[in-house]
């Protein structure tokens, strides 16, 4: 399977996590409803499969240097805004819950239209990255599978594709 290097993300927390691009965090969350694994700081690199021009069949993002392997299913990503996002969940979560009016700003304007425009990459707020992709079909519940290298997790993939 060919891979495409679409970003970095520099992961400074303990956990990545993948979501629906524009559904917005809550402010009061205790614990995320979106599948995450545990995973080490580290540089991380976000790629896609797409086998034909602007159609993406899988997603993943994986540690720097990494060969991994797909492991188990552990999650489902459900898309209702036909794109999916990847963050550094704890330093993002961090930077909402410091300026939710801000965030809910974002996520309507600057995110929106980078997502009107792009079919994947990446967007900041307050200096924490967002990457994504447009999500297969668009709308959908995909499956998620962790990364296996060596018995260590080391990633997330997403499956857009049956």
């Amino acid at each position: 399977m060919r891979w495409n290097e679409v970003t970095r993300l520099e992961v400074r927390g303990n956990r990545l996590m993948i979501k629906d691009a524009m559904v917005m965090l809550s402010e009061n969350e205790v614990e995320t409803e979106w599948p995450t694994i545990a995973c080490i700081p580290d540089e991380y690199i976000m790629e896609i499969n797409v086998p034909k021009p602007f159609y993406a069949h899988r997603v993943r993002i994986r540690k720097a240097e990494s060969d991994p392997k797909l492991g188990n299913e552990f999650g489902k990503v459900s898309v209702d805004n036909g794109f999916i996002g990847i963050i550094d969940y704890k330093p993002f979560f961090t930077a909402v819950k410091k300026d939710y009016e801000s965030y809910e700003e974002w996520t309507m304007m600057e995110l929106d239209q980078e997502l009107t425009i792009n079919f994947s990459g990446e967007i900041k707020f307050n200096n924490e990255k967002l990457v994504y992709v447009k999500s297969g079909d668009g709308d959908g519940n995909y499956p998620v599978y962790e990364l296996v290298e060596n018995k260590k997790l080391v990633g997330i993939e997403c499956v857009f594709i049956p």
